[in-house]
């Protein structure tokens, strides 16, 4: 079922796999959250945001990243502090630094409204999936 939160459209998965997830055993990029955050670029302006199931995505195979290996990537960690409020470290700088990137190899940079709502949507959806133990966190 899709429902909007702001201008972001959101399909929630049906079953979450959260509890087969061993949260005392999470390796590195082998453990994934329910949902993911896309936005589209088409005719010159980025489309409507939508939060969906984690899964495959769909690439045209003239693709910049095919052809010219292009592509930006900026990466952050979601913690909860002792009252489970969750918490990022400036996210603001890492939509700067991502804008910057795409800038340099002439990649359309992403609005801050997009970056940040889009963001916050999605942790707000995901909040069960960041990790309470000590030094944990959520890669984002």
């Amino acid at each position: 079922m899709e429902t909007k939160t702001g201008n972001i459209i959101v399909e929630k998965i049906k079953e979450s796999k959260i509890s087969k997830v061993d949260f005392s055993n999470l390796p590195f990029g082998k453990v994934y959250s329910d949902h993911m955050l896309v936005c589209d670029y088409k005719d010159g302006e980025w489309q409507t945001p939508r939060i969906m199931p984690y899964g495959s995505i769909s690439l045209d195979p003239t693709a910049k990243i095919f052809h010219y290996g292009q592509s930006v990537f900026e990466g952050m960690k979601a913690y909860k502090d002792a009252d489970g409020q969750a918490w990022l470290f400036r996210p603001e700088e890492n939509q700067k630094r991502l804008n910057i990137s795409s800038k340099r190899i002439s990649i359309p940079e992403l609005p801050k409204e997009i970056f940040l709502e889009g963001l916050k949507t999605l942790l707000k959806l995901e909040k069960d999936w960041i990790p309470t133990t000590p030094g944990s966190s959520l890669y984002v």
